[in-house]
């Protein structure tokens, strides 16, 4: 038996894949609802096409084919992509559990993992006041994962977060096919139209997030009807992620490209490494760091230098990709990648070098 605890993107894909492999899988839920609370801006790249071929459109909010950022000092650049997917994340949390469920999936819900133990090879794990034993167990419960700190593979006191604030929102909307990013705003801030009226409005910040959140409203003239926030985990490339039979998957294990801070597609491609480890005895660290561990890193090298921006650094960095010879670059790359882009950015505009020598400035 394999027990996951946790049934968003990363839980119910990995039990989908598993129960693939015709293996037991049960599922965990502390809420009676999947998908719900909502804690994302719901805008994932074409990547995830290689995981889900067939998206129902009946999950689809819209779709995205321009990128617009905006500098402190009012330019811009607009930059064309890969259409991006604009997700009711709910309904997208809920068809995923539905293809782990016609696999064989069993989802308990109202479930709320409390501690575990172990016992010979199995696992004992208690939720709400039952306990069960499981062969494997799978901690895809988060940032504070209680599966990573009763196991002992994470330190939540360690543990590196940045705050994510989003509003649903009316208000101005440049054009319905293009996401908007407002730089010197926390550490970035978007507006993700759903429509003609209705927007997806936030930012993240280290510190002060309700200030720049407040200013961003004005800015985008948004009234807002209703508001998320949650904790992002920062990713830590020396996070151990397994323990003989207990591995953690997901916001868990801080599968999170720091440079955007969304996790969904790692999260979900996690998975075939997951099972891989588990079917073939393999390390599972080492797979999924080996395939998903450089661009992760790359992600985070991205964010610790825009840490260190001045309002002047984002004014020029506005003006470096204004050139058609770097809005080619990101318009034919998904940005999930940045192993395959950022050294041809490089070539192409040399004077990024500079800042370079912001993350110098960040390792010291």
């Amino acid at each position: 038996m394999i027990s996951i605890i946790g049934a968003g993107p990363a839980g119910s894909f990995a039990a989908y894949n598993l129960a693939r492999k015709n293996l037991d899988v049960e599922v965990f839920e502390e809420h009676n609802k999947v998908g719900i609370p909502i804690q994302c801006s719901g805008v994932i790249t074409p990547a995830l096409d290689s995981l889900l071929p067939k998206i129902p459109k009946s999950i689809l909010v819209n779709q995205i084919k321009k990128v617009k950022f905006n500098s402190p000092d009012g330019n811009s650049f607009t930059v064309k992509i890969p259409v991006d997917y604009v997700f009711e994340r709910s309904k997208l949390d809920q068809y995923i559990s539905s293809l782990a469920e016609s696999a064989g999936v069993k989802f308990h819900l109202n479930s709320r993992f409390d501690s575990l133990k172990r016992s010979n090879n199995k696992i004992k794990f208690k939720i709400n006041s039952a306990y069960y034993e499981s062969d494997y167990l799978i901690g895809a419960d988060g940032p504070y994962s209680k599966v990573g700190q009763s196991s002992g593979l994470l330190d939540i006191n360690k543990r590196k977060f940045i705050t994510g604030m989003q509003a649903r929102t009316k208000c101005d909307i440049f054009s319905k096919d293009t996401v908007e990013i407002f730089l010197g705003y926390g550490e970035f801030a978007w507006l993700i139209p759903e429509n003609d009226e209705f927007a997806r409005v936030g930012l993240v910040s280290e510190s002060n997030p309700k200030n720049d959140f407040d200013k961003l409203m004005k800015l985008t003239n948004s009234k807002i009807i209703c508001f998320q926030s949650g904790m992002i985990p920062v990713y830590d490339r020396t996070l151990k992620t397994q323990d003989k039979n207990i591995y953690l998957i997901g916001d868990a294990a801080g599968m999170v490209k720091a440079s955007s801070h969304g996790g969904i597609f790692y999260s979900m491609s996690a998975s075939k490494y997951l099972v891989d480890s588990i079917i073939n005895n393999k390390n599972y660290d080492s797979l999924w760091k080996k395939n998903l561990g450089f661009d992760l890193w790359l992600h985070l090298q991205i964010r610790n230098t825009l840490k260190k921006f001045s309002v002047k650094d984002y004014n020029d960095l506005v003006d470096y990709f204004s050139q058609d010879k770097l809005k080619n670059i990101l318009s034919k790359n998904v940005r999930e990648y940045p192993s395959k882009f950022v050294s041809k950015m490089l070539l192409k505009e040399p004077r990024l070098l500079k800042f370079g020598f912001k993350l110098l400035e960040y390792s010291k």
